[in-house]
């Protein structure tokens, strides 16, 4: 059987789970960029657009509309990184075409749903909310949790106005988490699709240490802009603060990674005496002052990016 066969049959086997199965849409949809990330060794560019054209066909004529998102999240992303990769571009190139590609593709996604739907997710009305926290806190009264809750010392209207600032929250900024699940998407792919080409002898391009890793100074400059937008629009509802919060909030994962890449790479730089001192202190912090230290990783990545703690400038790839 050849490589086409082969990454097409499943490749569609993925395609075919992910619309049959919702429970593992997300597993499935990884399983696939993965097959379309390494099948390129396989198959060659041509024929890589016949298998993703069959893998389109089978997900819209079973799935329909319910699985475009996924098909922008895992599919086409996956396919481009694929291509990259079949011209023999470097590792940080394909991820971020990977990564741009994705983050486009979901905005035109958000953008198109927004105006079909004729309203805004970021600015959901006040009834909307409450009625969905007055059904949240109905299936706690049916469940019993209610009145445990109530014999812990907190009131119904307590209660309420957690839920309350909870799904207001979570609401405004619903853009944020649709672009980290695609950010986390297209990594996972990336990171598992290399590793097991690499295992399996393909001419994967090679990747710096992870303690070597450099946050890119254009999404530090994401966090920066976010944060004076925040900070423009702070003490009102408006379009301005919710616009800086979800660049925020989508960008801050990325600075924690890096800002943890640094943190890495400066306790390998310490004497083995002061690595046991510095580990029981970041533990510590971890533990009793999550938050904290979180914030204290994320800044760390974006200053690094900024100024260079580490002296790797040289060493970054264009």
């Amino acid at each position: 059987m050849t490589g086409f066969i082969k990454i097409m049959l499943i490749s569609l086997g993925a395609c075919l789970v992910m619309s049959v199965l919702p429970p593992l849409a997300a597993v499935s949809g990884l399983v696939w960029g993965i097959i379309l990330l390494l099948g390129i060794y396989w198959t060659g560019h041509r024929q890589m657009l016949i298998i993703f054209s069959l893998n389109v066909l089978l997900l819209l004529g079973i799935g329909g509309d319910r699985v475009l998102f996924f098909l922008l999240v895992f599919g086409l992303p996956s396919l481009i990184m694929a291509l990259q990769l079949g011209s023999q571009k470097g590792y940080y190139e394909v991820q971020m075409r990977g990564i741009l590609s994705g983050l486009l593709l979901v905005s035109m996604f958000m953008g198109i749903a927004y105006w079909v739907n004729q309203g805004d997710y970021i600015f959901v009305t006040p009834e909307e909310i409450e009625a969905q926290v007055d059904a949240n806190l109905v299936m706690l009264d049916d469940s019993g949790l209610l009145r445990f809750y109530e014999q812990q010392g907190m009131s119904r209207e307590e209660l309420k106005g957690q839920f309350t600032a909870i799904y207001t929250w979570s609401f405004r900024h619903l853009p944020a988490w649709y672009y980290i699940q695609t950010m986390l998407a297209v990594f996972v792919i990336l990171r598992v699709g290399t590793y097991i080409g690499r295992n399996r002898g393909l001419p994967i391009p090679p990747s710096k240490p992870f303690a070597e890793e450099v946050m890119p100074w254009l999404v530090a400059w994401v966090v920066i802009v976010g944060l004076i937008l925040m900070l423009w629009g702070w003490g009102g509802v408006d379009a301005k603060y919710y616009v800086g919060s979800n660049l925020v909030v989508a960008s801050f994962p990325v600075a924690i990674y890096f800002g943890s890449a640094t943190m890495v790479y400066l306790w390998r730089r310490l004497s083995g005496r002061a690595r046991r001192w510095w580990s029981a202190i970041f533990v510590l912090n971890i533990l009793f002052f999550t938050v904290p230290a979180i914030i204290f990783l994320g800044f760390l990545g974006v200053f690094d990016s900024l100024l260079d703690y580490r002296g790797l400038e040289s060493k970054k790839e264009g």
